[in-house]
């Protein structure tokens, strides 16, 4: 499973400031200098931070060396403090040499692992598309193009059966998008007039028009992938 990692890059920056403090006061040759409480106190949020944020993500050497570190007096120098900054910083980079990391682009950053991507009343109304909606944004964010659109194509499959169900037609579990479609129409025809049918029926054109242009595009191997500007406009605007 892909994790949000953007909370060890605060942790870097963080133990980052409080090295250039430790190593100005070790090159002006005041090492053993006593440090203020304000650095005391970031020291101390710092291993909180790490504390909390490094075990979820599998970081449990830097963890414990943050507990260990917690639980002896505040450094009372800035030499001190280097050298358990150092101890800390080893030990996160060894573990992050074993990760892989990918980088997200900023214009898509919004769309990773957002359960809400198309808005909350979608969400609301359809709570069993919640994974596939996370998944579509996630794999856009990551640009994989061709996945984003499948799982997209699953939370509009889950649409059409709802609808399959919501004009009487019994629950689907494995048909295909041409079968529940030509079915839907077939039932229709069994429904009183009225601004409710004419609603069926236009979402039913629709769900003919996304089979044709997307679905059986995206589910069936050809040479025209998908590239990242036409998986976001399937997302719609």
């Amino acid at each position: 499973m892909l994790l949000n990692h953007f909370q060890i890059y605060e942790i870097t920056v963080d133990m980052q400031k409080l090295r250039v403090i430790a190593d100005r006061y070790l090159a002006s040759g005041i090492g053993d200098g006593s440090i203020n409480d304000t650095e005391s106190g970031q020291f101390r949020a710092l291993l909180e931070k790490v504390k909390r944020e490094c075990p979820p993500l599998g970081f449990q050497q830097t963890s414990e060396i943050a507990e260990s570190i917690a639980g002896r007096p505040t450094p009372a120098g800035y030499r001190e403090l280097s050298i358990e900054l150092a101890h800390l910083g080893d030990s996160l980079g060894r573990e992050l040499k074993k990760e892989g990391i990918f980088r997200i682009h900023p214009d898509r950053k919004k769309y990773f692992d957002q359960t809400n991507l198309f808005g909350p009343e979608v969400t609301a109304a359809f709570p069993s598309c919640t994974r596939d909606i996370q998944k579509t944004g996630s794999c856009y964010a990551l640009e994989q193009e061709d996945a984003c659109v499948h799982h997209l194509m699953l939370v509009l499959e889950r649409g059409l059966k709802a609808l399959a169900k919501t004009v009487g037609l019994p629950a689907y579990h494995h048909s295909n998008w041409h079968t529940l479609i030509i079915n839907v129409e077939t039932q229709m025809k069994t429904l009183p007039g009225g601004a409710q049918l004419n609603f069926y029926r236009d979402v039913t054109a629709q769900f003919g028009f996304l089979k044709v242009a997307y679905r059986n595009h995206s589910e069936h191997a050809h040479d025209d992938p998908y590239d990242m500007e036409k998986a976001g406009n399937t997302q719609g605007p």
